[in-house]
């Protein structure tokens, strides 16, 4: 949160001391009469009045009565400053801040913050009470920032009270005290800081009360903070929340969204997956998925893939062939960033597509088993075994047909009891073969079955299909 003052008329005809007639001459110049400008210009002029050449400063710079020219404001306020005007120093101090009508000058700005303050300027106090708290041109000392802004917030600067606030919030400076922080807090909002609501919708929603959280995220929502546009969505939809309003939050959800807001994004993909609170719509859960994904997220991207491959494979789908083709784009897109699902699924896909892609299939396959992908450990073992995509390697691919075993997987205990059986890849071992072929058929593998009716030669081996076998290799 910015302390930085806002110059205006409001700002010298309330300064201390203003003599009457700048304050009149003032108002009306600002609004265009002409005749008042020129007994204004002439105060200034002749009578070296410090409010009327703070007047002309201020319309200098806004542009009221006057042409804007930064210049010529910079050197009328200076004028005003040097003869003491407490608003002038704070405004000089602003100018030198931000470079306007001079080059921007952090110590020169500090040194007449401090001379406005001490002048009884509320809102150089508070622009001081700033640069301390920031360290700014000379060392952070938040305690002293803090009576600085205290000394403002009490003659009613809205942001000092918000500036203040959040060093209570956190004992910054100060002992914590998160009443107190309300309290100021409060203050600023009413004062027309909108983001301080967005500070009270966190201290609330910290302290578990909810409901008066989404007021003040929506009140600073509707304030133009964008920062509060996604709790405030999050919150309107969420369950239990008695202030629930999902219609509503979803349209705050949507103006976070198109700020590119991932979170936003995630929460509305999710909301219309679900149906949870709306309407059930996979296809715009599907559109949020794919613009988080253009975010980075390496999760959507994966959702919209599957979401693609789902609607391609339907039945009536009339661009299925076009759908399988991007899905097979947005898995790679995951699956480089390692997510192993992704990483599966395309490597199905290169090798279902035949040719040179089976070799980079295998690839996929490899980097998803050692990714702990047990569906993988089983496609990868099988083109090992058999050679495809890849030259036939059965001696490893014992290793991840017995990943696979461990996972439970029934075929794998079956594929690897037949290279046991002939020998393929290891010592032909009978007693081990019987075991994997036991435990395939205990768990209704047909093809095990009819193999271990047609063995014969071997002792019984009471229970092998429960024990894991420690026979040889």
């Amino acid at each position: 949160m910015t302390a930085a003052m806002a110059l205006g008329c409001v700002a010298w005809a309330a300064s201390s001391g203003a003599s009457p007639r700048a304050v009149a001459l003032g108002e009306r110049a600002a609004q265009g009469d002409a005749a008042a400008l020129d007994a204004l210009t002439e105060l200034a002029r002749k009578d070296k009045d410090a409010d009327a050449e703070y007047a002309l400063g201020v319309m200098a710079y806004e542009g009221r009565g006057l042409r804007r020219n930064t210049r010529q404001a910079f050197q009328l306020v200076q004028r005003a400053a040097t003869k003491g005007h407490a608003e002038a120093c704070n405004a000089l101090g602003f100018f030198h801040q931000h470079g306007v009508g001079t080059p921007a000058d952090l110590p020169e700005a500090l040194d007449w913050y401090r001379k406005g303050a001490a002048a009884g300027s509320a809102r150089a106090q508070a622009n001081l009470g700033w640069f301390l708290e920031q360290g700014l041109a000379t060392g952070k000392d938040t305690v002293a920032a803090a009576e600085w802004y205290r000394k403002a917030a009490d003659a009613g600067i809205a942001a000092a009270q918000a500036n203040l606030a959040s060093l209570y919030a956190a004992g910054n400076g100060v002992g914590k005290d998160e009443a107190k922080a309300i309290e100021l807090y409060k203050s600023a909002v009413a004062g027309g800081v909108n983001a301080a609501a967005l500070h009270l919708g966190r201290l609330f929603e910290a302290q578990g009360n909810v409901a008066d959280a989404t007021v003040y995220y929506l009140a600073a929502a509707r304030g133009k903070v964008a920062e509060a546009e996604f709790p405030a969505g999050r919150l309107l939809v969420a369950a239990g929340n008695p202030q629930r309003d999902p219609g509503q939050g979803v349209f705050w959800l949507e103006r976070a969204a198109a700020s590119r807001r991932l979170e936003a994004l995630l929460l509305l993909a999710a909301l219309y997956d679900k149906g949870d609170g709306v309407s059930r719509e996979p296809q715009l859960a599907a559109g949020y998925w794919r613009r988080a994904a253009e975010l980075g997220d390496v999760v959507s991207a994966f959702r919209y893939a599957a979401y693609l491959d789902a609607t391609a494979r339907a039945p009536g789908e009339v661009s299925g062939r076009g759908g399988l083709e991007d899905a097979s784009r947005w898995y790679r897109r995951a699956a480089d960033k390692g997510h192993v699902e992704a990483q599966f699924r395309l490597a199905l896909r290169l090798q279902a597509a035949g040719g040179e892609a089976r070799k980079e299939s295998v690839a996929w396959l490899r980097k998803a088993a050692e990714g702990g992908q047990a569906g993988a450990a089983m496609q990868l073992a099988i083109a090992l075994d058999e050679g495809l995509g890849v030259g036939a390697a059965p001696a490893e691919a014992i290793g991840w047909y017995e990943k696979a075993v461990r996972e439970g997987d029934r075929e794998a205990m079956f594929r690897l009891a037949g290279l046991y059986d002939r020998g393929r890849g290891t010592r032909a071992d009978f007693v081990r073969a019987r075991d994997y072929y036991s435990r395939a058929a205990a768990l209704g593998h047909e093809e095990a079955e009819l193999v271990l009716k047609r063995m014969v030669g071997l002792p019984a081996q009471e229970g092998l299909q429960l024990d894991p076998f420690k026979g040889m290799r």
